[in-house]
């Protein structure tokens, strides 16, 4: 159906033992042309009074399109006139209002002068004039760099960490933009308070990021997913604080100190199904074919997900907008669905939670006449990575059982 969308519960099941080679793209970043026409999603906009460009409204690039209270601004990637203003679904941002713009007019983009007293107020303040969205965990950096001062964390580390075997975006934006992401991660520190910094990455880029960048300090994330919580589980027992931020939200925010506000983002395509595999720049709001034409697909190619394997969503709409934060799209020629039966009590869910919830016993338990509350051990630390529905050799959306759980004990529903 043209603008489906399948979440990554449903995505998995066609995923679960799919061969392809794991190769991940050593070539530089191509810029994409604009488009003709820029849908930009403005999330977090639902009040009338966030969305400040109407229809029919002629718009300068860099402009803020919408203020939310709780998101990220966004702005325009190029001058244009706002066509329509609508409704419509985001991968990884879900139902939002977006900004249909028509491009046109003058390309130039007038700096904007930061607000602040001292460094920490220029940088919050920086990171949140210029609607810039960690690509890691698709929040606004402002609200991560909060989060991260109140966790009083001592080691910083831009995230180079791929846990999708396809995905280069990150260590693309290393390679290319490493003084940008050294210099955001500098004023990401100081701000959060962090006496030291450093790259994490995954162990296939280490030899390649050692050598673009031999002066910093590099942590070797575990080889398995997912990847990011087993590293931050390691230094937390050593005695370290660790955090981390998505390179491109880093070299955004060293942007942002000049005046410039984040609006296009690096998205990579790859898969059996594209002939030519890239790591491309592209605006906010490219639409999907787009991304997909400089990379020639394949007319067999059957699966089409944005983001992650493990949190992506399929979509089968040419014209779907693609966010900043998307960081890969993958293009599959012959998925096969897999069927799903009853829980066999295998265990492979616990062995691969990074936060030590049982799947399976949630599941059990959420099936029972009456839920046991008392069953639903630890479901609020649920960090949404999927790996239990990953590994579930019955096809079952372990994920979004424990999530179901967790808003089950939160009401305290039980019965």
């Amino acid at each position: 159906m043209r603008g489906s969308m399948l979440s990554a519960q449903d995505l998995l099941p066609l995923l679960h033992g799919y061969q392809m080679e794991s190769r991940r793209l050593r070539d530089g970043i191509t810029e994409i042309p604009t488009p003709e026409t820029l849908t930009v999603p403005l999330p977090g906009a639902e009040e009338s009074y966030a969305r400040l460009a109407g229809e029919g409204a002629q718009v300068a690039r860099g402009q803020v399109l919408s203020a939310p209270k709780y998101a990220a601004l966004a702005h325009a990637p190029a001058a244009g006139c706002v066509e329509a203003v609508e409704f419509r679904e985001i991968p990884s941002c879900g139902q939002v209002w977006t900004a249909r713009l028509r491009v046109n007019g003058d390309p130039a983009m007038q700096a904007r002068p930061v607000r602040g007293e001292t460094e920490a107020e220029r940088v919050l303040r920086a990171a949140a004039d210029a609607g810039i969205v960690d690509e890691m965990t698709g929040r606004p950096l402002y609200q991560e760099l909060y989060r991260l001062r109140r966790r009083e964390v001592s080691l910083l580390l831009a995230c180079g960490i791929e846990d999708d075997p396809w995905c280069s975006s990150a260590c693309a934006v290393l390679r290319e933009q490493g003084e940008q992401v050294l210099e955001g991660l500098r004023l990401a520190a100081a701000f959060c308070g962090a006496k030291e910094t450093g790259l994490a990455v995954s162990p296939p880029e280490l030899r390649a990021l050692r050598g673009c960048l031999p002066a910093v300090r590099i942590e070797r994330a575990p080889a398995r997913y997912p990847a990011r919580a087993f590293l931050l589980r390691r230094l937390r027992a050593a005695g370290t604080a660790a955090g981390l931020l998505g390179p491109q939200a880093l070299a955004a925010l060293a942007a942002a100190m000049r005046g410039e506000p984040q609006t296009h983002g690096v998205v990579t395509v790859f898969g059996d199904g594209v002939r030519t595999p890239r790591n491309l720049r592209i605006p906010s709001g490219a639409p999907l074919s787009a991304l997909l034409a400089p990379c020639g697909v394949r007319e067999e190619a059957s699966l089409v997900y944005v983001g992650p394997a493990c949190e992506g969503h399929a979509v089968t709409d040419p014209d779907t907008p693609i966010p900043l934060h998307a960081r890969c799209v993958t293009v599959l020629l012959h998925p096969q669905k897999r069927r799903r039966m009853a829980c066999i009590g295998c265990g492979r869910c616990a062995s691969v939670c990074p936060q030590g919830i049982l799947p399976w016993q949630i599941h059990e338990s959420l099936h029972r006449e009456k839920v046991d509350p008392f069953l639903l051990l630890n479901v609020q630390s649920c960090i949404g990575c999927a790996a239990c529905t990953a590994v579930c050799p019955s096809g079952l959306p372990l994920s979004a059982e424990v999530a179901r759980a967790a808003a089950i004990r939160k009401s305290g529903d039980f019965f």
